[in-house]
């Protein structure tokens, strides 16, 4: 029953905020962005494209397509040339009508029904049927079950956003809906990323894909590179969608239960977070790293160069420079939708025997390997 009571109070608040309780920067960092949803996060400016990315993007524009995911009536008698004709009972999809005249009945089981297993389609769910040999954001599991190696989907409706990890949900349960970070009817950003606390509020998100490459291998990770927005700029890097529910990795608001101690901001692992004015290169004062490994290639390198932000770049060259002052963020170490290892890294972490356990650590940090 508190429970109950605590969520309703706080999506009572919620509702009558300018956006959610961890969007801006604590006291006690850097200079806050303005809070997501209400009418500072809507005053974004519309800001140049950079290079775009290659071929269309779909769910957006004249690729947004209604029929895809929406039945109107679910009592199709025959297709659209009048040929084909059936009974309307039982109804063609089992379980309709849905929510919202979905075709399935929740977003991930519509999203699965296409980026799953679906050649020429992203294939987002286990092994790639499309055989790219690295995705950019990884794979996801099955739907409903735990996922020790990257984001959990929700079979069926989850709730609320905070409440899947606050009042009574923890982090280590909670799931995730595709439309939480993706924009089922397209914003012409990179991804159709979107805030989850507050979907279309969020100013534009850019990534970077190689010029002149089309089709499924705009997906692949060496065809992928990350900027982040020069000082004054609006727009934002792609891990600024993180925020929302991975807020105490970035400031001190949960400290009781995630930082005992109370560790001082920025007691985890430094991540650029441009939202906050939070830049965090490699050859910052006190950083302890070992920039010359990284721009060498010297030491840690058994696997692929990690990945990395770049700011201010404004093409796919740009934003692959090597250099001291490269910056570390969310997907440095990550992946987003998940990976084959623990916590979604990039590198198998996760066994003592494993001869690239270190090896992601050591091309930043080679002086812990006492050399």
């Amino acid at each position: 029953m508190f429970h109950a009571f605590a969520a309703a109070v706080v999506s009572a608040i919620v509702a009558q905020s300018p956006g959610p309780i961890h969007r801006s920067a604590p006291a006690a960092g850097p200079a806050a962005g303005p809070a997501r949803g209400g009418a500072a996060a809507l005053a974004f400016p519309i800001a140049p494209a950079l290079q775009p990315e290659g071929g269309a993007r779909y769910h957006t524009g004249g690729t947004l397509i209604c029929s895809d995911c929406h039945v109107m009536h679910a009592s199709e008698a025959h297709a659209l040339d009048g040929t084909a004709a059936r009974d309307v009972w039982p109804l063609p999809w089992a379980s309709a009508p849905n929510r919202t005249l979905l075709r399935r009945p929740s977003p991930n089981e519509l999203c699965l029904a296409c980026h799953d297993g679906v050649p020429g389609v992203p294939d987002v769910l286990g092994a790639d049927v499309n055989q790219l040999a690295d995705r950019s954001a990884g794979e996801l599991q099955a739907l409903g079950l735990p996922n020790p190696r990257g984001h959990a989907l929700a079979a069926g409706d989850p709730g609320d956003l905070c409440s899947r990890c606050h009042f009574g949900g923890t982090m280590a349960t909670a799931t995730v809906v595709c439309i939480d970070c993706h924009g089922p009817h397209g914003n012409g950003y990179y991804r159709n990323l979107q805030w989850a606390s507050a979907p279309g509020s969020e100013p534009e998100i850019r990534a970077l894909t190689r010029p002149n490459v089309l089709g499924l291998e705009r997906y692949a990770t060496d065809n992928v590179r990350y900027p982040a927005p020069p000082s004054g700029a609006a727009w934002r890097e792609v891990t600024n969608v993180c925020i929302d529910c991975h807020h105490a990795f970035m400031d001190d608001s949960a400290a009781s239960y995630t930082k005992p101690g109370g560790m001082a901001h920025w007691g985890r692992h430094a991540g650029t977070n441009s939202e906050w004015g939070a830049w965090r290169p490699l050859d910052a004062p006190g950083a302890n790293t070992t920039p010359d490994n990284w721009v060498s290639g010297a030491a840690g390198f058994s696997i692929p160069r990690l990945k990395f932000v770049v700011q201010g770049a404004a093409d796919f060259d740009a934003a692959g420079q090597v250099a001291a002052n490269n910056q570390v963020f969310c997907l440095t170490c990550h992946k987003a939708h998940g990976t084959n290892n623990p916590f979604a890294l990039r590198w198998d972490y996760g066994s003592s025997s494993s001869p690239t356990r270190s090896a992601g650590c050591i091309q930043c940090h080679r002086d812990a390997q006492g050399d």
